[in-house]
């Protein structure tokens, strides 16, 4: 088991949006028809969860489009994996008769890493509707250049740290303790 805790993030409308309509503002970089802007914040918040995290993307973006953004984030080496579309399970909602893609955390079992240590970012939480405890949800990114959420979620994930089971936390509420552990000075690096 590895000693760190091992932060999922998920990558469009959480740390990226990619679009095929370009906005108001230039893109930060393309990636075949898409322009893509980076979240606000971005760069401070990767540099920060890298030193304190092992760091794994997984989305349920296609592998190609995936590995291509995130070459545009990330220096070889940062993450311990990449996980994309092939890796998530097709589950069928009971309720509705549809389909929906889940992100199964207990196949990270094998990588090493405990429930109770693995939290994921993602801003949809039915991707993890087998592993709500594990999940910090957070607002959809639709390319606003005043987004401020990587600050408050960076210092939220901090305090998470000593936590020897994050499953037991909750964090519905997660940002209303950021602001004020940030008003305060905890966490704060």
């Amino acid at each position: 088991m590895s000693p760190r805790k091992l932060l999922v993030l998920d990558l469009d409308e959480t740390l990226v949006h990619a679009t095929e309509i370009e906005l108001a503002y230039p893109e930060d970089f393309r990636v075949g028809p898409y322009f893509v802007y980076r979240r606000p914040h971005l760069s401070m918040f990767l540099a920060a969860v890298l030193k304190d995290f092992d760091v794994a993307v997984w989305t349920a973006s296609g592998e190609i489009y995936a590995e291509a953004v995130l070459a545009q984030l990330f220096k070889p080496g940062d993450l311990k994996f990449v996980w994309s579309s092939q890796r998530c399970t097709t589950a069928r909602d009971w309720t509705t008769g549809n389909y929906t893609t889940i992100k199964n955390l207990s196949k990270l079992k094998r990588q090493g890493y405990a429930m109770s240590s693995i939290i994921a970012v993602d801003d949809t939480p039915s991707k993890y509707a087998r592993s709500y405890g594990n999940l910090v949800t957070v607002s959809e990114f639709l390319g606003s250049p005043d987004d401020k959420e990587l600050p408050l979620l960076a210092t939220y994930l901090r305090s998470l740290l000593p936590e020897p089971n994050v499953r037991t936390i909750e964090k519905r509420g997660w940002r209303t303790r950021a602001e004020l552990s940030s008003e305060v000075g905890i966490g704060q690096t």
